[in-house]
């Protein structure tokens, strides 16, 4: 899988200039109805906005050049290599300054085709912002399901599976039934602790952020009290009813708004965190001038931006590209009203100045 934090400092990192660089953000979900159910909005948008943008151009040069190699060059992936189950494409082409990007996401981007002195990042920064990193455990007594979902991608990877001999019910009668239930009390904690060390291992080998639990209420007891606190302390509060042969699919669609919500959680938590430390610390400031400054200082661990608010496209860009260059995650903050109050921009801090 592509690193698109590294991809977004490569592009971050790319000097204004000519030719200009083309950048393309596209919802490539089939239409569900209509008369032409196959058609991707985000190829009509496509379409429609190179055709508009190569008017822009002087009759003959090298731009008008540059830019017409890398409408061939788009249309061709499009055509060619564009994978159909993923639901969003973005594109970043220069071809007279050697760049050419792919970024193909599991959900849409919003569609919007812009040519411009340096590469279009907002919707990019946002996409590594919204999706994390998360190990789904789907679960019954004898069987585990392991999951690993990374910016809306959803990937089974395996899990323990026991034999299912000592796991149903019998009579046996008197003290052999007793100690017929302590045997099976004692596979299912075996098990339990297998599925343990597997989920340890896939969380550490991920660097998963959170973990869900989902499955059979009878197994999920025991394996709660067998992970190691370390992964324990990731694990999401509600646990999903979903039947251990589920099809991936319905897994997936079972975990997104579960995910989309706690997401959305954690960044309202950093908007609480900045209105306090602006109040506070000085561990935070708020505004665009004071944020621009710690960024360009290095001193900006977070920068925190309203989905709404009311910034210069050209301010924006240039906060998500000094973000992207000095290491600080970017974060887009909804409902915050006091977050909003202050502007709707503001950077969490490494360390103090005077």
């Amino acid at each position: 899988m592509a690193d698109y934090r590294a991809l977004l400092r490569r592009l971050a990192e790319v000097e204004p200039g000519t030719p200009p660089i083309l950048s393309a953000y596209l919802d490539m979900r089939p239409h569900a109805t209509g008369e032409a159910p196959s058609v991707r909005s985000g190829l009509v948008v496509l379409k429609d906005r190179l055709r508009e943008l190569e008017k822009t151009f002087p009759p003959r040069g090298p731009d008008l050049d540059s830019f017409r190699a890398d409408a061939a060059r788009i249309e061709a992936y499009v055509a060619g290599d564009f994978p159909p189950e993923a639901h969003g494409l973005a594109l970043f082409a220069c071809a007279g300054r050697d760049l050419f990007e792919v970024v193909e996401a599991s959900g849409p981007f919003e569609n919007r085709v812009t040519l411009g002195p340096a590469p279009d990042l907002f919707q990019l920064a946002r996409l590594l912002d919204d999706l994390e990193t998360a190990v789904v455990a789907l679960v019954d007594t004898n069987t585990a399901r392991l999951f690993v979902t990374r910016r809306g991608w959803l990937e089974e990877v395996g899990g323990p599976d026991d034999d299912p001999k000592y796991y149903g019910k019998r009579r046996v009668g008197g003290w052999s039934q007793a100690r017929y239930q302590r045997f099976t009390d004692e596979v299912r904690a075996r098990f339990a602790r297998e599925v343990a060390d597997a989920l340890d291992r896939l969380v550490a080998r991920t660097g998963a952020t959170r973990v869900i639990l989902a499955g059979d209420e009878v197994a999920l007891p025991p394996l709660r009290d067998a992970l190691p606190r370390r992964v324990a302390d990731l694990v999401h509060e509600e646990v999903l009813r979903i039947d251990i042969r589920a099809p991936q699919d319905a897994v997936k669609g079972e975990i997104a708004p579960l995910l989309a919500e706690a997401e959305a959680e954690a960044d309202r938590a950093l908007g609480d965190r900045l209105v306090g430390a602006v109040r506070g610390d000085g561990l935070g400031v708020a505004g665009l001038p004071a944020t621009r400054r710690a960024l360009e200082q290095g001193q900006a661990d977070t920068l925190l931006l309203d989905e709404g608010a009311a910034l210069p496209e050209e301010a924006r860009a240039e906060l998500i590209r000094l973000a992207a260059t000095t290491n600080a995650e970017l974060v887009v903050v909804a409902d915050h009203e006091a977050f909003r109050r202050l502007g709707g921009v503001g950077a969490l801090l490494r360390y103090r100045t005077d």
